[in-house]
C-alpha cells in the first residue's frame, strides 16, 4: 500500500475522527482511524460503534492496500509536519513509513481487516432528502445547551427531531430538555424535499455534536436519511452515520406553558451582560439570580456568602403588579446568547411556574426555563 496526498487534505480527513474514535476502550482498534486506497481516492474511517464516519480524499495511489492507525498520534504528527506533500506507505508487520521532504515517521499499525467497516456504512438502502446545512446548524446552536449530560437519563441526552407536512412544505422542530428547561426551535421549508420523521427520532449528543462539525463547512445542503434506529447524514464527500436513542422522548409540548405571563421586553445585550454581571458572583452552590419586577424597571441580585453581592437595575416598560423570582442564572445566559436579533421577550410568570424566552418578531425559538425556590 502506498500513496502520495496533500497534507491539508489528510490533516483534514483525521481531524473529522477525532471527536469520534475511542479514548477509552477494551478493543484497541476504535482509538484507530481506517486508512484505505479505493480507485484514486483514499478512504478515512472511524467509529465507535454508535457513530461512524467516512470520508474520501483524493491522492496519488501507487498501490492499493488497508491499514488501521492511531488516530490522534497520526493527526499530531501530520500537524507537525511542514511541507505539501505526504508519502505514505505501508510496510511489512503492518508498520507505516509517512515522510515529507526530510522528515520521516515510522510507526505501528493494526490490520484494516479488523475493522468494524459495517458499523461506518452499513448496509441497508437509505432515501436521502436535501435540507439547508446553515438551518441545521442554527437548530443545533439553539439547543445543544439544553440537552442533559447525565448518561442515566439517555432519552434526554439527545436531540429530539421531528418533521410534520403543512401544505406545500413542512415543519422540522429540534427539541432538548434536562428536565429544569427545554429548548424549542421550528422551522418551515416551503417547496423543499420533505423528511418523513413525523414520530420523531432521539439524536444522541455526541452525534448532534459531529453533526454540527458536519454542517459548519463545505455546500449549502446536507443530505438526511433514517432508517432502522439509524440517521445518516451525507455532505460532500463524507457520511456520518449515528446509532439512534431507542426510547420514548418525554411529551414536550405538555411543558410547554399555554397562560400569558408578565411579558418584559429587553434588549439583548444590555440584559445578557447584565447576567453576566451577577454571574461572576454565582457558583455551583449559589447559582441564582433574583429578578424583582416593578413599575418602569427590572431590579437583579445575586447573593453568595463565599463571594459577595451584585445588583442592577433595567428600565423597563411596564405598569402591574410587583413581581419576584429567582431563576439559575447560567440557564437565562444559554437561553439569551444564542438569539441574534437585538431585543428578547421574557415571559414570566409568579411561583414556580416556567418562564418563556424568546426573540422579539421570531416565533421560530423559544426557552422555557424553570424557577428556583426563593
Amino acid at each position: 500500500m502506498q500513496f502520495n496526498i496533500k497534507r491539508s487534505l489528510l490533516l483534514e480527513g483525521i481531524q473529522k475522527t477525532l471527536g469520534i474514535v475511542e479514548r477509552k476502550t477494551t478493543t484497541p482498534i476504535l482509538n484507530n482511524i481506517l486508512v484505505k486506497t479505493e480507485g484514486d481516492r483514499i478512504k478515512i474511517a472511524a467509529t465507535d460503534r454508535e457513530i461512524g464516519l467516512v470520508s474520501y480524499y483524493d491522492a496519488e495511489i501507487i498501490s492499493d492496500g488497508i491499514i488501521t492507525l492511531s488516530a490522534r498520534k497520526t493527526f499530531e504528527m501530520i500537524r507537525e509536519i511542514q511541507g505539501d506533500i505526504i508519502s505514505f506507505k505501508k510496510g511489512e508487520n503492518n508498520w507505516v513509513n509517512i515522510t515529507c521532504e526530510k522528515i520521516a515517521y515510522n510507526i505501528p499499525g493494526i490490520s484494516g481487516d479488523d475493522f468494524p467497516e459495517a458499523d461506518v456504512l452499513g448496509d441497508e438502502e437509505i432515501t436521502f432528502f436535501k435540507v439547508k446545512s446553515n438551518m441545521i446548524g442554527e437548530m443545533i446552536d439553539k439547543t445543544f445547551f439544553a440537552m442533559s449530560k447525565e448518561e442515566m437519563r439517555s432519552h434526554l441526552n439527545g436531540a429530539f427531531l421531528e418533521t410534520e407536512k403543512k401544505d406545500k412544505g413542512y415543519w422540522m422542530r429540534m427539541v432538548t430538555t434536562d428536565g429544569h428547561r427545554l429548548s424549542l426551535v421550528i422551522f418551515y421549508e416551503e417547496d423543499g424535499e420533505f423528511i418523513d420523521i413525523s414520530g420523531g427520532i432521539i439524536i444522541p449528543r455526541k452525534g448532534i455534536s459531529e453533526v454540527k462539525k458536519l454542517v459548519d463547512n463545505g455546500s449549502e445542503y446536507i443530505e438526511v436519511g433514517v432508517k432502522k434506529g439509524k440517521c445518516v447524514f451525507k455532505k460532500d464527500d463524507t457520511i456520518l452515520r449515528i446509532s439512534l436513542v431507542d426510547s420514548e422522548y418525554p411529551e414536550y409540548k405538555k411543558v410547554m406553558p399555554t397562560d400569558k405571563g408578565i411579558t418584559v421586553q429587553l434588549d439583548r445585550e444590555q440584559f445578557l451582560h447584565s447576567l453576566k454581571r451577577m454571574s461572576v458572583i454565582s457558583s455551583e452552590k449559589y447559582s441564582g439570580v433574583k429578578i424583582k419586577i416593578m413599575e418602569n424597571k427590572m431590579i437583579l441580585n445575586s447573593t453568595n456568602p463565599d463571594v459577595g453581592e451584585a445588583n442592577e437595575e433595567i428600565e423597563i416598560s411596564y405598569k402591574g403588579e410587583e413581581i419576584e423570582i429567582v431563576y439559575n442564572v447560567s440557564y437565562l445566559i444559554d437561553a439569551v446568547q444564542v438569539i441574534s436579533g437585538d431585543s428578547i421577550l421574557f415571559d414570566i410568570r409568579p411561583g414556580l411556574r416556567p418562564g418563556v424566552i424568546s426573540e422579539v418578531g421570531n416565533d421560530r425559538y423559544i426557552c422555557v426555563v424553570m424557577p428556583l425556590k426563593m
